[in-house]
């Protein structure tokens, strides 16, 4: 576990930006957009394959269908 705590940081500045993000007004009116570090900024090219997403979303309603 010491190697993976190298990369790590804390609850408290991981869940920065979602804080910034839910009581901001600067970003009240912004909707849709992806935020690193309080912010706005490009999803990597896994996150944004819609290939890859639909075959989760189906994975997912599988593995839901057999835990149901």
């Amino acid at each position: 576990m010491p190697v993976a705590r190298l990369g790590a940081i804390s609850p408290q500045k991981g869940a920065e930006t979602i804080v910034y993000l839910a009581s901001s007004p600067d970003v009240a009116s912004v909707s849709g957009r992806y935020f690193y570090q309080r912010k706005p900024d490009t999803p990597s090219a896994a996150a944004q394959d819609d290939v890859a997403a639909s075959r989760l979303w189906a994975e997912s309603e599988r593995l839901e269908a057999v835990a149901a």
